[in-house]
């Protein structure tokens, strides 16, 4: 475990370490769960068959430990599995361009964004995000970073100040780099020792 002020890095399981978390002791879930769509992580075997099983212990387990959740549906066929299972209070549209990925009937240029629960100072924020993904697979050493800007729209209107926010599936760090930004505190938890590095990285350069 890395620790300071502002940030907390955690290596290990992220469904044992929100176990041992308070209820509503987190003001934020920002995160980016694995897809299920055999992406080539380092330490995760990204099955849809695993996708399930995770989300089935996670999300229950980060509606306990935070006040609001926000995280990607992993394709838009899983709504009715979410809906069904897991009903979300609301969602965010994030349209980010087309990516060249195709989807059900064309290319994908949107994906859609879970909402569960709400901050207690009760901010406002609007349901469409316009971030357009300029990330690559690879960057980072990560094979499905997202774009800072992202993470810093949702942040800055999800939280305030020296909040805390959590990012169970940690990857490349983005949600930490913009954190650290906004002055937020921040909890990243990853199974794989290389993306915490990567992450401890990226936001010692905001630091300097």
């Amino acid at each position: 475990m890395i620790e300071n002020e502002m940030s907390k890095l955690i290596l290990g399981n992220c469904i044992e370490e929100m176990e041992k978390m308070p209820p509503k002791s987190i003001d934020l879930i920002l995160t980016d769960p694995p897809y299920g769509v055999n992406l080539k992580y380092d330490k995760y075997d990204d099955t849809e068959q695993n996708w399930y099983s995770l989300m089935e212990k996670f999300i229950p387990l980060a509606q306990r430990v935070s006040k609001m959740v926000i995280c990607p549906s992993c394709q838009i066929k899983r709504l009715g599995w979410f809906y069904t299972r897991f009903p979300p209070d609301w969602l965010i549209c994030w349209y980010k361009g087309s990516t060249g990925c195709v989807s059900y009937i064309g290319f994908n240029d949107w994906e859609a964004l879970l909402v569960y629960g709400r901050t207690r100072n009760r901010l406002y924020m609007h349901d469409f995000l316009k971030v357009f993904n300029n990330e690559k697979k690879g960057n980072y050493g990560h094979p499905c970073p997202k774009p800072l800007a992202w993470a810093e729209w949702i942040i800055e209107r999800a939280t305030r100040e020296n909040e805390i926010v959590l990012d169970p599936f940690c990857g490349s760090g983005t949600v930490g780099v913009a954190c650290k930004k906004l002055n937020r505190r921040f909890i990243g938890i990853d199974i794989s020792e290389d993306y915490l590095e990567i992450t401890l990285n990226r936001i010692n350069t905001v630091q300097e």
